[in-house]
């Protein structure tokens, strides 16, 4: 063995050994913090119902956005003021990308056809 592949097989145990030890530190690192949260969650009642509040609002602010989304006017102008107009959605067929409505022309996946031939071998 020369030095350099000595030298090369050294430094990658040492690169094992370095990253086995991060890994293991990291857990216990995140263990203890677990620990201590818990710990303070358990003792303090302030902590807690602070804590309870937050995951609340930020769980009905989620559910708000995600109704606010998935809502459906139901005034026909302002239906009709998103809809894409005629030209739009002929430039999208034209080029085979999918319109606002979520419909693909064209291929699968709203892609042009390939030209492309593969030759592949006849196995046997």
């Amino acid at each position: 063995m020369t030095f350099a592949q000595t030298y090369r097989e050294e430094r990658m145990v040492s690169r094992c050994s370095r990253a086995r030890k991060a890994r293991i530190a990291g857990r216990i690192i995140g263990f203890g913090l677990t620990a201590c949260l818990v710990v303070a969650l358990r003792t303090e009642p302030q902590l807690r119902t602070m804590v309870e509040d937050m995951a609340l609002t930020v769980m009905g602010a989620s559910d708000e956005r995600r109704a606010a989304a998935s809502s459906v006017p139901s005034d026909p102008q302002a239906a009709a003021a998103n809809a894409p107009n005629s030209e739009e959605t002929g430039a999208l067929k034209k080029l085979g990308t999918s319109d606002a409505l979520g419909q693909t022309s064209g291929t699968q996946g709203g892609l042009p056809p390939s030209n492309i031939k593969v030759n592949r071998g006849i196995s046997g």
